[in-house]
Formats: structure tokens, sequence, C-alpha cells
């Protein structure tokens, strides 16, 4: 497993006194960053793995934090990172043809028809988003997607919130531009 550090992020700077507790920080923003690699991740990222290894790397560089939207960024920017090498590990395991059991079940049953074409609107989705680069498929989805706002995203992200708008608008352009493609 790589370190924070490895992924170009390091720990949020904390407040003296403050204590880390991974069980808590797990409990609070678990369920948060799961959603984040479905979301960005799609189904070329296992979730209870990823999710596993960013806390992993949140028990090596986290020590302690005292504000909960540089820890919310902090593990933001680590998710992003996580999720990136996952699916860039996934096409080189698919450029050699590894065998890979990508298949998730629903919690409830669909009849077999909506199961189908559920399936084949999210693959098509997420097929669609994998041409986008990552920081315009991470913007799109924490936007439209999560209903994050632009200013939330720009610190998530490290950058202004100018380039999330120009970031989001060339995603949205791309995307469409895609989807119409694909229906031509």
């Amino acid at each position: 497993m790589r370190s924070a550090r490895s992924f170009g992020h390091r720990a949020p700077p904390s407040a003296e006194g403050a204590v880390f507790d991974l069980g808590s920080l797990f409990a609070e923003h678990g369920q948060t960053v799961a959603r984040w690699v479905r979301r960005l991740g799609g189904d070329a990222v296992d979730v209870d793995d990823a999710v596993q290894e960013i806390f992993l790397v949140a028990h090596r560089r986290l020590r302690d934090y005292s504000v909960e939207a540089r820890v919310k960024t902090w593990l933001f920017r680590t998710t992003a990172a996580v999720v990136r090498n996952h699916r860039r590990r996934r096409g080189w395991r698919r450029l050699f043809r590894w065998n890979i059991d990508e298949v998730e079940l629903p919690a409830v049953t669909p009849t077999p028809l909506e199961a189908l074409e559920q399936s084949r609107a999210v693959a098509d989705t997420y097929r669609l988003l994998d041409r986008l680069p990552e920081k315009h498929r991470a913007v799109l989805v924490l936007f439209e997607v999560e209903g994050r706002s632009g200013e939330e995203i720009a610190e998530m992200m490290g950058v202004k919130p100018a380039t999330v708008w120009v970031w989001l608008h060339r995603a949205r352009t791309r995307f469409l531009k895609l989807q119409a493609e694909v229906r031509s």
C-alpha cells in the first residue's frame, strides 16, 4: 500500500491537543468516502478495497485533526488519488486480459428487464465518464451527482473556484458530445 505522501498529499495541519481517533474518523466519514469511491471509480474500483486503503493511509498519515473541513478535504484528495490508482491498475489488467470479477449485485432486486436496463445505463454512463480527464470527471461527479458547491469542490481539489467552473463547463461539454456520438 502507498502512503498519502506517495500520492502527493500531506496530512492536514492540526491544532495542539487534538487527538486523532481512526474509529471516530471512519464512523463519521466512512460512508462519504465509500460514496466518493463508487462515484469516482464506477465499476472499475472495488469499493471495500479502496475504502480500506484510504483509511489505512489515514491511519498512517493523520495523527490528529481539528478542523472538519480540512479532514474532509484531505480525505477527498486521498480518495481521488486512490481511485485514480485503482482505475489505472485496472486498465493495465484489462490490457493483459487478467480475469477480474466486476459484477456488483444491487441491494434491492428489480425485475430482470429493469436490472438489465439499469446496468446498461450505468455502464454506458461510466464508459462516457472514463473518457473524461480525471479532473473533469471528479468535478462533474462532485457537482452533478454529489451536489457539492463550486466553492466546496475548489477547496476539496485544492484549486480556485474559477478553475472548478471552467473544468465543469468543459466536462459537461465533453460528456454531452460523447453522449451524442454514442447515440448517433
